[in-house]
């Protein structure tokens, strides 16, 4: 009898388990009908479009830091309702070498890491370039994965891009990509970056940015997650920097029910890159600036820092240490002086 019931009990928690992946799969479950839902504000104006499923109390964070919340949806129409304007993390300006007490100063490192990329939908492709919107196992999404990663290396930092296909594009993708998703972070990945192109008009992505043409960028943040509020920082701190380095190439934030395999990390992000009307020459010059804000974003160290200074290492949440001879160097200065006050001091006491 006891056996039956342990039988039953595992059963019902399998039953459980796939019904829960099922129900959260309903959220991330873009549209594929050929229809996307249009987010409007207060004035009537528009604020983004997306395929992504979208439901009352989701929030989208425009190019210029303005915050909405969706108050009402009325068919693809979703009313959105201002709520302020966001506090964006600040843009740290690089600190000179040259300042620091008793002319020394801490050198600081960053995190040695890999950035870790993927396509959870991995036929997504681009109508212009790849002659259809789906290519089934290897889209041309993979080729904009290919220019971060190649991006990233330019710039000497470790970047991993998992080609594993997680077909079809169905409810189920997103279970599927989550071994991916955990594989690479096993692999020492201080972060993950799921790359996607959206299915809505091309004018919402396609902007023209240092004078070249690309595709703008969204980031999507799943609301159920443990990691929502760290996923949201992250998020805000890699716009803070793109409107600093590449103003304009920020297609805003939004923020939708649904996990994305975010609970993984709190430097998780899923990254819009065009639409399937853009070409995806223009989804990948569009990345390859995204890139460019990368490093100091995630805090990992490239390969010609590690070079030219010794570091200290410094764990991945971002915690860091000062380098240890300069401060010991700091306190034996210190001592010196202390010695040389006392015996002076005592001196005058004589």
């Amino acid at each position: 009898m006891l056996k039956r019931l342990t039988i039953l009990s595992f059963l019902l928690a399998a039953i459980w388990n796939l019904s829960a992946d099922a129900a959260l799969g309903g959220y991330e479950h873009e549209r594929t009908d050929g229809g996307y839902y249009t987010l409007v504000g207060e004035e009537e104006e528009i604020l983004t479009r997306t395929a992504l499923p979208v439901y009352k109390d989701d929030e989208f964070i425009t190019p210029d830091n303005r915050r909405f919340k969706v108050t009402g949806i009325e068919g693809d129409t979703c009313r959105c309702t201002l709520v302020g304007v966001e506090k964006m993390p600040e843009v740290k300006a690089e600190v000179s070498k040259s300042s620091g007490l008793l002319g020394l100063t801490p050198v600081i490192a960053k995190n040695r890491g890999n950035i870790g990329i993927y396509c959870t939908h991995s036929d997504e492709s681009y109508i212009p370039s790849d002659g259809k919107e789906s290519m089934s196992g290897r889209g041309g999404i993979y080729q904009v994965g290919e220019a971060l990663r190649d991006a990233l290396k330019s710039q000497g930092v470790n970047a991993v891009l998992d080609k594993t296909s997680h077909g079809p594009h169905d409810v189920n993708a997103y279970s599927r990509s989550r071994r991916t998703a955990s594989k690479l972070l096993k692999q020492g990945c201080v972060g993950l970056l799921d790359v996607h192109r959206d299915a809505v008009p091309a004018e919402v992505y396609a902007a023209k940015v240092n004078n070249q043409k690309v595709t703008r960028v969204k980031l999507v943040v799943g609301k159920q997650n443990p990691h929502m509020s760290s996923n949201l920082e992250f998020a805000k701190k890699i716009k803070a920097y793109l409107d600093e380095k590449c103003p304009g190439l920020s297609a805003g934030i939004f923020m939708g029910r649904g996990n994305y395999n975010q609970d993984l990390s709190p430097r998780s992000i899923l990254v819009e890159v065009g639409t399937h009307t853009n070409s995806k020459e223009d989804a990948q010059r569009g990345i390859e600036m995204f890139a460019q804000v990368l490093p100091d974003v995630f805090g990992v160290e490239s390969e010609q820092e590690s070079d030219a200074t010794p570091l200290v290492n410094v764990s991945a949440a971002g915690n860091q240490r000062s380098d240890w001879t300069a401060a010991i160097l700091i306190l034996l200065g210190a001592a010196v002086a202390y010695g040389a006050y006392i015996a002076i001091n005592r001196k005058k006491t004589k």
